[in-house]
Parts: structure tokens; C-alpha cells; sequence
């Protein structure tokens, strides 16, 4: 216990840990958090070890590591099961959808915030009110309705008027820009910045826009940084939403459901397409897991 010679108080300070009840407390909060990150993490590692398996060694006894584990054969199973996948368009169709995402998520939500934050127009306070009040909604109830309006964009109505999105990405673009948390992040992000950056920004002769995107936005680089963490793992994992609006065969997660049913694919190699589908969101982890883990600090110049 002598690491903890100068740790902070919290649920056990370094007085508690030199006593009985504070060292059974913290080896037992140990203990289960050891067992709780083995269950999280064997399923993984048996699912990548099957899809390195031949098909015949999954059905036969339990095994839980493969029978070859050599190099030449572990990189023939993840050519060939690129090969028979065929993943390479659902990935570039899943990138752009991401992408999209994220982009339309920082622009209108980016708008929103500043918009009720800086220059708060007539109606903000009802603005603000009705924006607060749409996270108490619940999806469901909204599932029907955006359905219909995908269909006759903008009308709501199914008598034949307005635009036909389904079978494009433009309804989850449109889905990402209306996300409430964002804009009352943003907003958080834009009232903790000091208004000499606008007001400096317009005697220099900046326009609204330009202020925002060349100024302002760029101050909250720590929200951006979050949003594109939750946005890029939510769009690469969206099931549901796809399934509603778009073909089967486009996005990675529908291929995936699809190959589930597919007499063709055999297993090793389905078990290699959820590999194949893992990796961005575990990239996505690893270039942004300090601010996963660090959370979000926001600051600027106050006047």
C-alpha cells in the first residue's frame, strides 16, 4: 500500500487503507472488477481465435485456441476471408456515412449552440425551452413520423408531395444534425468563451459566419473531439436506422446481419467478418482514448 502513501481522499484515503476494513474493501472492489473485465474480454478474444479456426475445429470439441497458429496460416485466413467477404464497398459506404454524420453534426449543432449562446436572437428562451424539451421525447414515439417525412420530404404526409430520401444517407445526416445534447454542448462550450473573441471578430470586419467558423468553432476543439468520438462509433455500429432506409447489402453492419443467414459463408469466416467490422471502432479507441478516459475541459478568456 505504499503507492497510496499520497493518495487524494476519495472513497477510501490512504488512512483507510492501513486498516483491516480498508484493505478488505479495496481487494475485494479489486477482486470483482478483475472478474468483471475477464467476462468483458474473453468473449472477445474467443470470437477473434474462432475466426482463425477451420470450420471443422468449431464444431468439434471446445477448443479455445486454434489447432494451427502459425503465421502463413493466420494471414491466408484473413486473405481469403476478404476475398469471399467482399467488405471493401459496405467499408467505404460506412466511412462516408460516418463522415457525413460528423460533419453535419458539427455544423448545425455547432450553429445551434452558438446561435442561442452569442447572438440570441427574439425567442431564444422559447427556442431554448422547446430544444430542452424534445430530449424528454421519447425515439419511439418519433420513429413513425420520420419515416413519413423521409419519404415526402419535408411533408410529413403520405399523399405524394415532396422528395423521396429513403435508400440515401441523407436521413441519417438529417437525424445527426438534430441531436439536443450536442446543441446544448456546444451552447455550454460557446457561453464559457468570452465575447471580446466576437466583438473583436466584427471590428476587424468578420462576418457571423466567419466568426463562428474561423474563431469560435475552433475554440471547441475539446467538443468536437468528443462529438467525432460518438458520432464515428455510433454511425459504424447504427443497425436500426439503416435497416429502415437504406438497402441490405450497403452498410457494413447490414452485410453483416445479411451473412448471418447466408448458407454460403461458413462460420470461421462469419466470425472474421465481426473482426473485419471491430477494427475501425478499436481505432477510433486508441486515437482517442485519452480524451475518452480524460473527459472534456472547456475554457476560455473571460471579460
Amino acid at each position: 500500500m505504499k503507492r497510496f502513501g499520497n493518495k487524494q481522499s476519495g472513497v477510501l484515503s490512504s488512512s483507510d487503507l492501513k486498516t483491516v476494513y480498508g484493505k478488505t474493501l479495496y481487494w475485494t472492489s479489486f477482486a470483482l472488477l478483475a472478474f468483471a473485465a475477464v467476462v468483458a474480454i474473453v468473449p472477445t478474444i474467443w470470437t477473434i481465435l474462432t475466426a482463425f479456426k477451420d470450420t471443422q475445429e468449431i464444431y468439434e470439441a471446445f477448443s479455445f485456441f486454434p489447432k494451427d497458429m502459425s503465421w502463413e496460416k493466420m494471414v491466408s485466413r484473413v486473405s481469403e476471408s476478404w476475398k469471399n467477404l467482399q467488405l471493401g464497398d459496405s467499408f467505404i459506404n460506412t466511412i462516408v456515412l460516418s463522415l457525413g454524420n460528423l460533419a453535419v453534426r458539427i455544423v448545425v449543432c455547432g450553429f445551434g449552440g452558438y446561435v442561442l449562446s452569442k447572438l440570441k436572437p427574439t425567442g431564444t428562451k422559447l427556442i431554448f425551452t422547446l430544444v430542452v424539451w424534445t430530449m424528454m421525447m421519447p425515439s419511439q414515439i418519433r420513429m413513425v413520423p420520420n419515416y413519413i417525412g423521409y419519404l415526402h420530404f419535408p411533408f410529413a404526409f403520405d399523399w405524394g408531395m415532396g422528395v423521396n430520401l429513403l435508400d440515401t444517407f441523407w436521413p441519417m445526416w438529417l437525424g445527426s444534425g438534430a441531436d439536443t445534447f450536442a446543441v446544448l454542448l456546444f451552447k455550454n462550450a460557446f457561453d464559457a468563451l468570452s465575447n471580446s473573441y466576437v466583438e473583436a471578430a466584427k471590428i476587424d470586419g468578420c462576418t457571423d459566419y466567419g466568426v463562428f467558423f474561423k474563431i469560435m468553432l475552433p475554440l471547441t476543439t475539446p467538443v468536437i473531439i468528443y462529438e467525432s468520438i460518438g458520432v464515428l462509433s455510433a454511425a459504424w455500429s447504427d443497425f436500426f436506422t439503416p435497416l429502415l432506409v437504406l438497402d441490405k447489402n450497403v452498410v457494413t453492419p447490414l452485410v453483416i446481419y445479411r451473412l448471418a443467414s447466408d448458407p454460403e459463408v461458413q462460420m470461421n469466416t462469419y466470425f472474421m467478418a465481426l473482426v473485419f467490422a471491430s477494427i475501425p471502432p478499436f481505432i477510433i479507441f486508441a486515437i482517442f482514448q485519452k480524451r475518452i478516459l480524460g473527459g472534456i475541459n472547456i475554457g476560455g478568456v473571460k471579460g
